[in-house]
């Protein structure tokens, strides 16, 4: 693989915050599929002080773009702790970005495989030696790959609905039948929302993002991705039994968070079987499904400040903070239990704090109604 980086100019920033600094990126990238050298663009929006300690990557899932899967999450005040205390580095895949131009025509997609070997180039450009990695659906598979074979960039990976394996082939034909009928918009949320999650996620949350989506996102562009991605090797993960045998898994600190309604449950729980215990958290949060980063930001704030704790970048007394906002959010609405976090192992035991506990453990993560948030336009635009 080779790539190469031609050019960066600043655009338009992607995402709103009235207190954090934006700076949007182009960079230009080589890439060889095929035997044939192609070129792309990312687009990469940079949040918050450059001379930050510690940085953040993000990269997106299908039909999503860093505003639409990131945006509510990475501006919600809940995320104050933690946004205060990086540079955030959001990236699209070629063509996702807000009101992207249609892809050019003969435009060979790059595989995950491809994708994952721009990361190097990305962090060097930008001065990163490593970073914590935050991947969603597509962007978890491409992280995935990422920390694979470069271990030494990955300080800690965060996994949003991650898959490793192919797409089977029974599964392929079905929905290739399927969408005949259906309009993209659609395969997009039937591809984010299970059966059971439809009826129970807020309707403003779904009507917010099919907005989103066919206002801000290019159809074909997408189609395009997605096909990529459908097209997926893989990954070789092999969790070591035997000491003696060659470590085929991932080195870094691994946290894994699924919706228990998400229709990627069964993909997580893959994942975390080929991980190392020691080094996994595996969360399952109740109360959510596909769309988690926004149907519980608070949750997903607290979890991720639990694992950047465990990593020791953010201190005690932002924990205490968080914790007190929470008790404040409790006696407001007259619930004392709701947010007591039942912790479900494959033994039957239970325990405390998330970041404590490993790969063969399923922390499940209740929360109330009033937790929930929708994905709201200030947010988007």
């Amino acid at each position: 693989m080779e790539l190469q980086e031609v050019n960066i100019t600043p655009e338009h920033p992607l995402l709103n915050s009235k207190h954090t600094h934006f700076e949007d990126n182009v960079v230009e990238c080589s890439y060889i599929q095929g035997g044939t050298t192609h070129k792309t663009k990312l687009n990469v929006t940079i949040q918050g002080d450059k001379t930050k300690n510690h940085a953040m990557v993000t990269f997106h899932d299908i039909g999503l773009n860093s505003v639409s899967n990131f945006g509510p999450l990475m501006n919600s005040e809940s995320m104050g702790p933690v946004t205060q205390k990086y540079c955030i580095y959001h990236i699209d895949a070629p063509g996702q970005e807000e009101n992207a131009a249609k892809l050019p025509n003969g435009f060979v997609y790059p595989s995950m495989e491809n994708l994952s070997d721009m990361m190097p180039k990305i962090f060097s450009h930008f001065g990163l030696k490593n970073a914590i990695c935050i991947g969603c659906g597509a962007g978890a598979n491409v992280f995935t790959r990422f920390a694979l074979k470069n271990p030494g960039m990955v300080e800690g990976l965060i996994l949003v609905n991650p898959t490793i394996l192919p797409v089977g082939t029974v599964s392929w034909i079905g929905e290739l039948i399927t969408n005949f009928t259906t309009p993209i918009s659609e395969q997009v949320l039937n591809y984010h929302l299970s059966k059971a999650e439809v009826d129970s996620v807020s309707q403003e949350l779904v009507e917010t993002h099919r907005k989103h989506f066919k206002q801000n996102m290019n159809e074909e562009n997408v189609q395009t991705f997605w096909k990529e991605y459908e097209r997926r090797r893989e990954i070789n993960l092999v969790r070591p039994i035997d000491p003696q045998m060659p470590d085929k898994t991932l080195q870094c600190q691994t946290m894994i968070l699924v919706g228990d309604l998400s229709p990627f449950v069964d993909d997580a729980v893959e994942v975390n079987s080929r991980l190392n215990p020691t080094k996994t958290t595996f969360l399952k949060m109740a109360d959510a499904g596909g769309m988690v980063l926004e149907e519980q930001i608070f949750k997903v704030a607290e979890a991720f400040t639990y694992f950047l704790q465990g990593l020791g970048h953010i201190p005690g007394v932002m924990m205490t903070r968080l914790a007190r906002s929470r008790t404040i959010s409790n006696s407001s609405t007259g619930s004392g239990d709701g947010d007591r976090k039942r912790v479900r192992t494959l033994s039957g035991g239970s325990a405390g704090s998330p970041h404590h506990h490993h790969a063969d453990e399923i922390i499940d993560v209740p929360a109330k109604h009033n937790d929930k948030a929708q994905l709201v336009s200030g947010a988007v635009c």
